[in-house]
């Protein structure tokens, strides 16, 4: 394809005026060229990167109507209310309008006032809209969470497959795709079933550099822990992503048991009460939304600090599209992934008999294995099967923690001589900052982690008598700490932490701090205790 070009100061212009931006990101200038010289486009890159301007911006510069496709009631509502605040004639058409809603936006697409029209696939299936639309005149057709298309997808529709269809009979106008997240696979068969003929494909990094990623182990039901790390971030915008709409019920009942601002959000709630908590979602500094998945694509909060998963996603886009929604306004958030140990166990135990029936899905669900139980950096495990090859992040709990670091050495102990490892090993101690404990897998779905690999921490044996009496009182102090603010003493500080602090006692609470790391930023407040227990009597 050639190379494209816009007059960029006379799009600027209109850029600044109908949107209030200043200029175009790197990529939606490529895009925005490509869709105004009216070429088909399949967009690729991170919620927050503004994929909804491409096709906007052509929608409300040139003439004619143009459709956006969008699964989620949602993003229509938010979308559309900040384009008619601006002015900007836009409507929507879905299946939960009341009806003199949705007569006034017909009436105004009769009358030829509107540029922009959402509507979900059900109303683009139904002929009857169909033929209001072809008389109007369609001139661009945007299919947005593209990746439902496809039954490879994290969440594959049946009425995006009626799409291609309702192209055709509107007569094949230009078609722009795009989506946060679709795998090699799932890319694949969106071009098929989309697009007649391939598309400009403009595929940014998936990369979410102000995101921290973590996982933790928690069995059975997950309410209580949730509670305690929202509470631990009380003030911020969050959101718990729920499996079922059960699920998010009861857990937004245990968080406004624990005093925190909470509400549920699902599809099975009346529309009024969704818009009505959606709205206050918006509007509120630091209310927890819990919800499931459909919440959050496409509406814009930039200010989400924390994203909490209550449990295990059914595939690693999943937990990418739910992640992408923290931080869009590039400050620094976190995601955190809970999930229960047994549940982890029993799919990598089950994934021989998916192989045998479904070798794509046995794939997925090793790929989900991998990034809950992998020692590397856990951002290249989240978009090694979305086709990215990435360097260690440093800000996911696995790099903060030095555990690539611990397995090297480890391996390195394992393979020296036996009359040097007891020396090795309290090398070990001294040089490691901190461990966070990770369960009992492999990087390969359902191989154990054996000792060449993650060794137990070095035997207090290998210390001195005055070493391993501080290493006692340690203990005792995490210990008591932990029990006083109800969280697993791993939490605080880990094995090998204390090892360090054993060996090299700091002198004050900024040396501690440096030495054993504050993931949890506990230590921060509450790390007086332990220094203390470290000083000699």
């Amino acid at each position: 394809m050639t190379e494209l070009t816009i007059d960029l100061d006379r799009e600027r212009h209109a850029l600044r005026t109908l949107f209030g931006f200043d200029d175009f990101l790197p990529l939606q200038a490529q895009a925005v060229a490509a869709a105004l010289a009216g070429e088909n486009l399949f967009v690729l890159w991170p919620t927050g990167g503004g994929k909804s301007l491409i096709y906007q911006y052509p929608a409300l510069t040139r003439p004619g109507l143009s459709l956006v496709v969008s699964p989620l009631i949602a993003l229509m509502r938010d979308q559309v209310a900040k384009l008619s605040a601006r002015g900007l004639p836009a409507g929507a058409l879905h299946m939960d309008q009341d009806v003199g809603e949705a007569q006034a936006c017909r009436r105004a697409l009769a009358r030829g006032e509107l540029r922009l029209l959402y509507l979900s696939p059900e109303r683009l299936a139904e002929p009857e809209a169909r033929e209001k639309m072809r008389e109007a005149g369609v001139r661009l057709l945007a299919v947005d969470e593209a990746h439902c298309v496809s039954q490879w997808g994290h969440d594959f529709r049946p009425d995006y497959g009626r799409i291609a269809e309702a192209a055709a009979a509107l007569g094949h106008p230009q078609m722009i795709a795009a989506t946060a997240t679709a795998a090699p696979r799932t890319r694949d068969e969106v071009i098929s079933k989309l697009f007649s003929t391939p598309p400009r494909l403009i595929i940014g990094s998936f990369r979410r550099p102000n995101i921290s990623l973590s996982v933790e182990a928690c069995s059975g039901d997950p309410a209580r822990r949730i509670a305690l790390l929202v509470a631990a971030r009380r003030g911020q915008s969050s959101i718990v992503y729920c499996a079922s709409r059960r699920q998010t019920e009861h857990i937004a009942a245990a968080l406004a048991d624990a005093g925190l601002d909470a509400t549920a959000y699902h599809a099975g709630l009346p529309g009024q009460a969704r818009e009505e908590r959606q709205d206050a979602f918006l509007r509120s500094p630091d209310m927890v939304m819990v919800a499931t998945i459909a919440f959050g694509l496409g509406v814009d909060k930039p200010d989400v600090r924390t994203i909490i998963h209550a449990g295990l996603p059914d595939h690693v886009e999943t937990l990418y599209q739910e992640t992408g929604r923290a931080g869009r306004d590039g400050r620094p958030a976190e995601a955190i992934a809970l999930f229960d140990p047994a549940r982890l166990r029993a799919l990598s135990d089950a994934r021989p008999d998916i192989a045998r029936i479904d070798p794509a899905s046995a794939e997925r669900a090793a790929a989900l294995i991998r990034y809950f139980t992998t020692t590397g950096c856990r951002e290249q495990a989240l978009l090694a099967p979305l086709g990215e090859a990435c360097p260690p992040c440093g800000l996911c709990d696995n790099c903060r923690s030095g555990v690539a670091r611990f397995r090297a050495a480890a391996q390195a102990v394992a393979r020296a001589p036996h009359a040097v490892r007891s020396g090795l090993k309290r090398v070990l101690a001294r040089s490691l900052g901190r461990w966070t404990v990770v369960p009992p897998f492999g990087d390969e779905p359902g191989e154990e982690l054996r000792a060449p690999f993650l060794p137990p921490a070095p035997p207090d044996a290998a210390l001195t008598v005055t070493e391993s009496r501080r290493l006692r009182r340690l203990r005792e102090a995490r210990k008591a700490l932990a029990r006083k603010l109800g969280v697993a003493p791993v939490r605080l500080i880990g094995e090998a932490g204390l090892l360090a602090l054993a060996v090299e006692p700091p002198d004050s609470l900024a040396a501690l701090l440096a030495r054993a790391g504050d993931e949890s930023g506990l230590l921060a407040r509450h790390g007086a205790a332990l220094l203390e227990s470290v000083r000699d009597d």
